[in-house]
C-alpha cells in the first residue's frame, strides 16, 4: 500500500484540505484523514508530496501522440519567419539524406512575415522532394519534386490541390504519413519518445485518433510491457462495414488499451481556411469545405448498429449545424461525439445538449489562436470571440470535455486558455478548467466510475501540481510515478 500525502487535493470537482490517499494495487483504497496518517504510515510507503496539489490524472479527449512524436524530429513550429524555415530546412537535407522530406507544424499567423509559402517559395529552398504540413494537419504545400513524387502514388485530380501555388488541403495533408510511411521500428520510437512527454505533462489517458497501423503498434506496446498511458483509440481511416463480421465494438479491451470507435471529418480548419462556416472568410473568401460524403446516415446507422462510437471533427458553425442535422435525422445521439465543436450557434448549443450529444473542446486552440489579434481574429473579423463558448456549454447542460489535439500536448495551456477568452462572461474558473480536464473526460467513453475522480474504489492515476497550478511535480498511472517534471 501506499500513502499520498499534500497541502491539497483536487477531487474532480473541488479542492479538498485535510486528507490524505491511500492506494493499494493501482486502486484507490480510502480518503485518510491527517489524524490517522500517523497509524497508516506504519503499514504503508508514504508518498510526501509536501505544498503540492495531487488531482486525478488528466484525461486527453483528442489527441495524436504518433503523429506528435513523429513531428518531433522535422518540427518547424518554432520558427518565426520563412527565411529561419528554409535555412532549417536546407541544414536538415545538408545532413540527412532522404527520398523526401516532410516538414511539419509550420504556423505562418505568428511569423514577423506572415505570408503562406507556396510552391515556387519552396522550390528555391531546394530541388529534393519538400512538403510542409500545417499545424493544423489540414493544409499542406509541396515543391515541384514533390508534387512529381506525389503523383506517382496519388491522383491529384481527385484531391484538393492548387497546381499553381502548390497547397493542398485535407486529405494529402492528413494522411501524408500513410502515403509516405515511416519504419515499424521508428513509428516505435516516436510513439515511446512521445508517450514520455505527455506523461511528463501529467497526462495519463488518451484518447488517441489514428491507423489501423497504430493500433497494431500500440498493442505490440502492450504486449511487451512498454505501454505505460492509458489509450482510448479511434479509427480514422475506415468505415463501419469493416467490422461487421468481426465482434468488435467500442470499449474492447482493457484498463490500459481499449477500441474505443470510428473518427470523421465534416470539415477543416480556421487556419487552412477550410473549416465550413455560414459566410465567406480569410484570404480565399470561401465559406470552407464540407467533407462528409453523400448518404453518410446510413454508413453511421451501420456504426450504431454495430455498437461503435461515432466522433465527427466540426469546427466551423455550418459545419456544426449540419452534423447535428444529421444525427437528429438519424434519432440518437447517445453514441455521437463532436470534436472542438468551436463556433456553435446558440441553438445548436441546445440542440446538442437535446440529442445528448457529447463534445470535446480543446481549451489550447483559444490559448494559441482565439485571443484579441490572434488568427482567429485576421480570418473571421468580429465573429472570432464566439470560438469556444464554455460558460454557454455549462449553463445548457451539455456534456463536454478537453483535450489538446496535441498542439502541445499540455492541459495546462489548455487551462491557461479557458482563463483568458476574449469574452469576459465565457471564462472559466481553475477549478471548472481541472475539471474539465478530469472527472468530465472518463464520461466521453463511459468510464466515470473509473477514471477522473479521486474516490474509493478509482484507478490511481494522478498528476501532482505545485500549488501555483505552474509546474507539474510527478505523474502516476496505477500508483506508480512514472514521470516527474514537464517537457513540453
Amino acid at each position: 500500500m501506499k500513502l499520498l500525502k499534500s497541502a491539497k487535493i483536487f477531487d474532480g470537482e473541488n479542492f479538498v484540505e485535510g486528507y490524505s490517499i491511500l492506494v493499494n494495487r493501482g486502486v484507490i483504497e480510502d480518503l485518510v484523514p491527517k489524524e490517522d496518517e500517523l497509524y497508516i504510515s506504519k503499514i504503508a510507503e508514504v508518498m510526501d508530496f509536501g505544498d503540492a496539489i495531487v488531482a486525478p490524472g488528466f484525461i486527453d479527449t483528442h489527441t495524436h501522440m504518433l503523429n506528435y512524436g513523429i513531428n518531433q524530429e522535422t518540427s518547424i513550429e518554432k520558427f518565426e519567419t520563412f527565411k529561419e524555415i528554409s535555412e532549417f530546412i536546407k541544414e536538415f537535407i545538408s545532413q540527412n539524406d532522404l527520398p523526401y522530406y516532410i516538414f511539419t507544424d509550420f504556423d505562418e499567423s505568428k511569423w514577423k512575415d506572415v505570408k503562406t509559402p507556396t510552391r515556387s517559395d519552396l522550390d528555391k529552398v531546394s530541388e529534393k522532394p519538400i512538403f510542409l504540413r500545417r499545424i493544423c494537419g489540414h493544409m499542406g504545400i509541396g515543391n515541384t519534386s514533390f508534387i512529381k513524387l506525389l503523383s506517382e502514388k496519388v491522383d491529384l485530380n481527385a484531391v484538393k490541390y492548387d497546381a499553381e501555388t502548390g497547397i493542398f488541403l485535407e486529405e494529402i495533408p492528413l494522411k501524408i504519413h500513410s502515403i509516405f510511411p515511416y519504419s515499424e521500428d521508428f513509428q516505435e520510437q516516436a510513439l515511446l519518445k512521445a508517450q514520455d512527454i505527455f506523461l511528463k505533462n501529467g497526462i495519463t489517458t488518451i484518447h488517441e485518433i489514428g491507423t489501423y497501423r497504430e493500433l497494431r503498434l500500440l498493442q505490440k506496446l502492450r504486449r511487451e510491457g512498454k505501454l505505460r498511458i492509458r489509450v482510448r483509440f479511434y479509427i480514422s481511416d475506415t468505415t463501419p462495414y469493416n467490422f461487421e463480421y468481426t465482434g468488435i465494438e467500442s470499449g474492447l479491451g482493457d484498463q490500459l488499451l481499449k477500441f474505443q470507435g470510428l473518427k470523421y471529418f465534416a470539415d477543416g480548419s480556421v487556419g487552412g481556411e477550410s473549416a465550413l462556416f455560414s459566410f465567406p472568410y480569410g484570404r480565399r473568401k470561401s465559406q470552407g469545405l464540407w467533407l462528409l460524403k453523400e448518404n453518410i446516415e446510413e454508413e453511421f446507422k451501420k456504426a450504431l448498429e454495430l455498437n461503435l462510437q461515432i466522433a465527427i471533427h466540426a469546427i466551423g458553425n455550418l459545419a456544426i449545424k449540419r452534423v447535428l442535422n444529421i444525427i437528429e435525422e438519424i434519432g440518437s445521439g447517445e453514441s455521437f461525439r463532436i470534436e472542438h465543436f468551436e463556433f456553435p450557434e446558440d441553438e445548436d448549443i441546445e440542440k446538442a445538449k437535446n440529442l445528448k450529444v457529447k463534445i470535446s473542446v480543446q481549451p489550447n486552440f483559444i490559448y494559441n489562436w482565439g485571443q484579441e489579434n490572434g488568427m482567429y481574429e485576421s480570418k473571421l473579423g468580429k465573429f472570432f470571440v464566439r470560438n469556444n463558448p464554455l460558460k454557454k456549454f455549462i449553463k445548457a447542460g451539455l456534456e463536454f470535455a478537453f483535450g489538446t489535439d496535441a498542439m502541445p500536448p499540455s492541459p495546462m495551456i489548455g487551462i491557461k486558455g479557458v482563463t483568458l477568452h476574449p469574452l469576459c462572461e465565457e471564462r472559466l474558473t481553475i477549478e471548472e478548467a481541472l475539471k474539465y480536464f478530469t472527472k468530465k473526460c472518463a464520461v466521453l467513453t463511459q468510464e466515470e466510475s473509473l477514471l477522473g475522480e479521486i474516490k474509493r474504489g478509482y484507478l490511481a492515476d494522478f498528476v501532482i501540481v505545485d500549488n501555483n497550478l505552474e509546474e507539474i511535480k510527478a505523474t502516476i498511472v496505477n500508483g506508480e510515478v512514472l514521470s516527474s517534471g514537464r517537457n513540453n
